[in-house]
């Protein structure tokens, strides 16, 4: 063995790091982000529409994997958080003050950590003061959500303000993706409406 440390590769799952992995993907926290139109007042917002009858957002040529029944409980749940800030429903969007629209979409990721392991080999001998280690490398593969929403303002019809949020899908929430979604609603909106211009 020629040099002062000893390098590798191992692709071993420890136990403890795989219950790791699993409990803190189970409690994983939505991130959330908005943009506005800088030169719009939000100020005399009260009512609110969908923008069509079916709002959600699907790209050209994509492929719908969001269940009418998850959909319902998206559409449900942004009136409700709506509601709770004081804003007024109204069935008649020639008439609201904005309207909105919403998309889904998950995508594939896959988080790669490496660390030290002290070197458990026969040796256990150093040098220096410097013990030998291996690189250990986790691989997890994941799926994000992201929940979308678009504001138009009723007059102009233009664009005024998006916010998203996303987190990672667990088992949990694709058996029921309610808790899930209704989180995900509350913390989209915390900053709407945007204060000042």
């Amino acid at each position: 063995m020629n040099g002062d440390y000893r390098s590798g590769v191992s692709y071993r799952l420890p136990a403890m790091f795989l219950l790791l992995t699993l409990l803190l993907g189970g409690c994983a926290t939505i991130k959330t982000g908005s943009h506005r139109d800088e030169t719009a007042s939000f100020e005399g917002y009260r009512t609110f529409s969908w923008i069509a009858d079916n709002p959600m957002i699907v790209g050209q040529g994509a492929r719908v994997s969001t269940s009418p029944l998850t959909q319902k409980k998206i559409v449900d749940t942004i009136v409700g958080e709506l509601t709770r800030k004081g804003f007024v429903y109204t069935s008649n969007r020639d008439e609201a003050d904005f309207v909105l629209a919403y998309t889904v979409g998950t995508r594939e990721r896959i988080e790669a950590t490496s660390y030290p392991s002290a070197y458990r080999g026969t040796w256990g001998w150093h040098l220096y003061g410097r013990h030998y280690y291996e690189i250990e490398v986790e691989h997890r593969m994941y799926t994000e959500g992201t929940l979308g929403v678009d504001i138009f303002d009723g007059k102009t019809k233009q664009p005024v303000w998006h916010g998203w949020a996303s987190k990672t899908i667990s088992t949990s929430d694709r058996q029921d993706p309610a808790t899930s979604i209704a989180k995900a609603v509350t913390a989209l909106f915390a900053k709407f409406p945007p204060t000042g211009r």
